[in-house]
């Protein structure tokens, strides 16, 4: 089916001024060209339908007719064309059964329109697309610039729709990832659900690092223990058996990962933090020689990692090793300093921990590469902290969680997003749309 649109466009330019290409091409948009020829195609695919069923207007037999005009009504719709508003026919079928509809519209077994909201879904998912990172109130404010934005109540109740489907959509591609690296974390979100404060928000990112390294989003919840997202993850084989778990010292964390065949590596920036809070809670330092004591333990760990990334890529297997001996040798040393100095805290940590800061330099023995840090999870709790942790912000639970799937997928592995996006407004029609445009411009005329 084809609907061709003749028109008529006429730029005139005071030849005494020099305009801004800016100023022009913002001219171009106020007229809502795309606006107007969408409208001007879908009248005419409606005219084209109906005289199909009808025959052309007022031709005579057309009374005879099984299928006969039966008024119009206005529909009024936006998208990132502009805002519209289409008359469209409904025809009669003066043999219709009771399995049949009587009254139906030509135009919707070609063209359809998103129920009976207003908002398309091309702008529905460019309203929570800015939702993921300006507050509903100021996406309306930001995507009125350019596109005819829904009332924040609207796009609060998007995101919670686009949300809760964008999560089903990455669990059902989950199943037989097998990733190889586990990065999780937590953090608190202040809630308005009268049963809690907080919710506690747990992301796991994997990674599968046989070729070149891949993030994915692998779980979001709220509120469920690190037990529930561990077996959930086994069950559809999103992570392998021998996986590494890559964290900091959260217990609750690492005890539900680290099974099995599984290892730990813990995150060496976090060592340094930890080991400082442990210090100050003995209270057996001044500030200056805690300092000092962090310093030197965290010149060990660096130094292992520096080694590894120097005689990793040449294989040179003994070399790491001896550093991997020497690092956990001066870590037990100070855990022993340190008790016998009254700090038991920091001793315990030290001796607790020691053999998981140096997992990444055992796997590179046999050429295997884990990270030495969980800064690509922490980089998406940030994502988190700088969108959903303003004092202000309270949180439902169906809320908060659709919103951090729009979000962290988005952050994660936009492919995948891209991949649902396509999905919801069916792009893949596209392939069945073939556009034509010959333009000619002459003294000024287009």
């Amino acid at each position: 089916m084809h609907a061709t649109i003749d028109a008529q466009f006429t730029v005139s330019l005071d030849p005494d001024k020099t305009l801004p290409l800016a100023t022009l091409a913002e001219s171009l948009t106020e007229i809502q060209l795309e606006a107007t020829i969408l409208e001007e195609i879908v009248r005419s695919l409606d005219e084209t339908l109906v005289e199909a069923y009808c025959g052309e207007k007022h031709a005579r037999g057309n009374g005879d007719r099984r299928f006969q005009r039966a008024g119009t009504t206005t529909r009024t719709a936006v998208t990132t064309a502009g805002e519209h508003e289409f008359t469209l026919h409904h025809v009669k079928d003066t043999a219709a059964t009771e399995d049949d509809p009587t009254y139906f519209r030509p135009l919707e077994d070609l063209v359809e329109f998103d129920g009976q909201r207003i908002y398309q879904e091309d702008v529905s998912l460019q309203s929570t697309d800015l939702a993921t990172s300006l507050s509903f109130r100021d996406a309306v404010a930001h995507g009125d610039g350019f596109t005819p934005m829904p009332s924040k109540t609207t796009i609060n109740r998007r995101v919670r729709e686009y949300g809760s489907k964008l999560g089903d959509f990455v669990r059902g591609r989950l199943p037989g990832t097998n990733a190889d690296t586990v990065v999780p974390d937590g953090t608190k979100c202040h809630s308005q659900d009268d049963h809690c404060t907080y919710h506690d928000v747990n992301v796991t990112l994997g990674q599968t690092t046989e070729e070149d390294t891949e993030t994915t989003l692998l779980d979001v919840n709220l509120n469920d223990s690190w037990d529930e997202t561990a077996a959930t993850l086994e069950e559809t084989e999103a992570i392998t058996d021998d996986a590494t778990v890559v964290s900091d010292a959260e217990n609750a964390l690492v005890d539900a990962f680290e099974n099995g065949d599984r290892s730990h590596q813990l995150d060496l920036v976090h060592v340094g933090r930890t080991l400082g809070y442990k210090l100050w809670k003995d209270d057996a330092f001044p500030l200056s020689e805690r300092k000092a004591i962090v310093a030197g333990v965290m010149n060990d760990l660096f130094h292992l990692k520096n080694s590894v990334a120097l005689h990793a890529p040449r294989n040179e297997r003994l070399a790491i090793r001896e550093r991997i001996d020497q690092t956990l040798e001066n870590l037990r040393k100070e855990a022993w300093r340190l008790e016998r100095q009254d700090s038991p805290k920091a001793a315990t940590y030290l001796r607790e921990w020691a053999e998981a800061t140096v997992t990444f330099a055992e796997f590179a023995l046999t050429q295997q590469r884990v990270p030495w840090t969980s800064n690509v999870v922490e980089r998406a709790m940030g994502e988190v902290s700088k969108r959903c942790k303003n004092q202000w912000m309270r949180w439902s639970e169906a809320g908060l969680e659709s919103l951090l799937w729009l979000n962290l997928v988005q952050y994660a592995d936009p492919e995948q997003f891209a991949a649902f996006a396509d999905e919801l407004l069916e792009r893949s029609a596209k392939t069945a749309i073939t556009m034509e445009v010959s333009t000619e411009a002459t003294r000024g005329e287009l």
